[in-house]
């Protein structure tokens, strides 16, 4: 099926390239960051678009600023492949010289969102193909097809090359394959490679047309298809009523597994070159939905994503505008970093932008937030997208460390260098590994999450309105409020290292999962479930009985009916205390006979009925919330409680972007509120960063 011709020109061309590439698959990470060196800082730097006059003096500022390394080449292919098969390495080598006069590591990259005008005009169907069937031009970046033959063809060459040239080059830290794999919205690619691929996964899948047929639900609408290669991908542009949900769930499957294989085919080629002596990653968008960072975890040495917290799409508080989202940043990390035990932020903000609808100046000293933050979540390296600010191209307003001079720091760029020195102060007093205190331990959470479940809701939202991804950040936060340290995690982790559970909106399930939650509980775990759990099996059929049906006897709960509102009609719903919290998007109404009720709808023609519950079950409680509020307060306050049903008595109530983590024997507080927060040190603490009171934007880090 993929990449077929790629293998067989391995074998002529490449003796070596088929077994790495099968063995790749399940090779596990080896690199190891060093525990001491707690959290690199480092910054993209283009020397292909800068006069070889200033390398030096750039590589020399980026030490002045407290950078420890530079990552290079990733749109570099016109520069690297002149033509084909012509290749110029001379100033790349330059540049990795004049890094490591510096002490600068180098991240090097593979070249591919970029192909050169000579690779698309010889071979134009490496061009992607959009939706309305018009295939892409020549002059921007993610516009090959990686299905493409003749693309792969090339590929292969220029990954070759680099590998071996750099493979075993000691000053060459770690690889960056590709770049934001993703065609930016435009994905699938409709073109005749890419319908073919999708084909054959299916015929893989279903072995017959008779079982694609039955788990499609083709008998609806006439649907039924007598080949695999009458079915294309889902174009809804194409269809005059809805499309199949099954069809379209299993088309998002593929393309999600399509990327993961091309990134596995490039790392097969880089480790008989490096091994695992070198890292290899490539950076995800922390939040695009097309694409599972899960799936190369185990190829990977390290997962690595991209943040932009600030461009005036993100408006999250009255500051959010300008500090961004404490949320979004921490549940990326907490997942990338859950994956394989290993993650990094490979671009990160340095100041403005300019590809947002408004680009506003980020609040002083939220660069340097944004950087300790994501030490506080466990990164290995923070790297900020770029050195410098452009003079011509798409970016021309996006901040660099320096500004158009090429040696003025920015205001981002200031912050860098500090939160380096900070970086370089904390490795003095820090204890690498120190473990988490009985207080955090007590009170470990996971957050279950699954693509799957996250396509399947985005493609039946039954209310225009309803967030999955926000729905996610609302437990999240409110664990984090709790005080609680989170792992985002997939289903083939292991449940018992936790204290607490929860699968927001987990609609796609199994009994086999079932039983998994239930043993968690039974050992002690506490389990908390909400609305729209459970309510189709992993096809994303309904169940073929009571609403929910697998879930009913753990919630110990039924489901009369669920509700949505249109705007800007809202709904109350209360908790047992009196505080009254709105929805407007998702409402379950339960019914249960012996558990206890912890919320009631306060207004409609079911005021009085019930939304939350929570049962005990073994040794542990299960807590179902069968309700999404608007601000995320009752998911706080109950999941408070269920912290409380841990046994400890000492969870926090921090607000909303206020967060306290530990690391490596060191507690952080990070602040994105709009006020002064006061930090939960104890008596007799060492302060180490920052003060007690944390400002807006502020951080303080103290040991106890």
């Amino acid at each position: 099926m993929k990449h077929k011709l790629l293998r067989a020109l391995g074998a002529l061309a490449f003796p070596c390239l088929v077994s790495v590439m099968s063995s790749a698959q399940s090779a596990p990470a080896h690199y190891t960051f060093p525990p001491a060196d707690l959290m690199r800082i480092g910054a993209y730097y283009y020397p292909e678009a800068w006069p070889e006059a200033q390398w030096r003096r750039d590589m020399a500022y980026m030490k002045i600023l407290g950078m420890e390394f530079v990552h290079m080449g990733e749109f570099a292919w016109a520069f690297l492949e002149p033509t084909e098969g012509n290749f110029d390495f001379a100033w790349l080598d330059k540049n990795i010289a004049l890094a490591a006069e510096q002490g600068l590591k180098v991240v090097l990259c593979t070249p591919t969102p970029t192909p050169p005008i000579w690779l698309t005009q010889k071979y134009p169907d490496t061009l992607m193909v959009d939706a309305a069937g018009r295939r892409q031009a020549h002059g921007t970046r993610q516009h090959a097809c990686w299905n493409s033959d003749a693309y792969l063809v090339r590929v292969t060459k220029i990954v070759n090359e680099l590998g071996r040239r750099y493979g075993k080059d000691a000053r060459v830290w770690g690889w960056q394959l590709d770049n934001e794999l993703t065609h930016y919205g435009k994905e699938p690619c409709f073109c005749d490679h890419c319908q073919r691929e999708f084909q054959a996964w299916l015929e893989k899948k279903y072995q017959t047309i008779a079982a694609l047929n039955r788990d499609w639900g083709n008998s609806f609408w006439s649907q039924m298809y007598q080949r695999f290669d009458q079915i294309r991908l889902p174009n809804p542009a194409e269809y005059p009523a809805q499309f199949n949900p099954h069809h379209m769930l299993d088309s998002q499957r593929w393309f999600a597994e399509d990327i993961a294989d091309y990134m596995r085919f490039q790392t097969g080629i880089l480790r008989k070159y490096c091994g695992h002596n070198q890292w290899i990653t490539t950076n995800h968008i922390h939040n695009f939905p097309s694409v599972n960072p899960a799936l190369t975890a185990r190829d990977f040495d390290i997962v690595t994503w991209t943040l932009y917290p600030v461009h005036g799409n993100a408006n999250e508080g009255p500051l959010g505008y300008r500090l961004g989202s404490s949320a979004t940043l921490t549940f990326a990390a907490d997942f990338m970093r859950s994956l394989n035990g290993q993650a990094g932020i490979m671009e990160l903000q340095p100041g403005q932008v300019n590809w947002g609808e408004v680009n506003p100046q980020p609040y002083p000293g939220a660069v340097r937030l944004w950087i300790m933050r994501a030490f506080a979540a466990g990164q290995k390296f923070v790297c900020t997208y770029r050195y410098r600010q452009p003079l011509s191209g798409a970016e021309l307003y996006h901040y660099g460390l320096v500004g158009p001079d090429g040696v003025t720091p920015t205001t981002g760029g200031e912050q860098y260098s500090q939160a380096a020195r900070e970086i370089a102060r904390l490795r003095a007093v820090a204890q690498p590994g120190a473990p988490l205190p009985e207080k955090l331990a007590a009170r470990r959470a996971a957050i279950l999450y699954s693509y799957d479940n996250r396509w399947d809701l985005d493609n039946h939202k039954q209310n225009k309105a309803w967030d999955t991804y926000g729905h996610l950040l609302k437990y999240h936060s409110a664990l984090k409020r709790a005080g609680a340290p989170v792992d985002v995690i997939t289903e083939d982790k292991d449940f018992s290292a936790y204290k607490i559970l929860v699968a927001p909106a987990y609609q796609l399930l199994d009994d086999k999962l079932v039983a998994r939650w239930k043993t968690f509980v039974e050992a002690g775990g506490h389990l908390i479930l909400s609305c729209r759990t459970g309510h189709k099996d992993r096809r994303g059929f309904l169940w073929e009985g009571p609403w929910a049906k697998p879930i009913l006897d753990l919630i110990g709960a039924r489901i009369k009916f669920y509700d949505t509102l249109p705007a800007p009609h809202t709904g109350k719903v209360k908790t047992n205390d009196g505080a009254e919290h709105t929805w407007n998007t998702w409402a379950e109404v339960l019914e249960s006979d012996n558990t206890a009720i912890t919320a009631r709808y306060a207004d409609h023609y079911y005021a009085g009925g019930f939304a939350a519950n929570w049962r005990t079950l073994g040794k542990g409680t299960v807590t179902y919330i069968g309700v999404d509020t608007q601000d995320g307060t009752l998911e706080a306050q109950l999941v408070r409680e269920v912290v409380g049903r841990t046994g400890d008595r000492t969870a926090e109530s921090f607000p909303e972007g206020f967060c306290v983590d530990f690391r490596d024997g060191l507690w952080i507080a990070t602040n994105y509120t709009e006020k002064t927060v006061t930090a939960p040190i104890p008596s007799g603490a060492k302060l180490i960063l920052g003060t007690r009171d944390v400002p807006i934007a502020g951080v303080t880090v103290w040991q106890e």
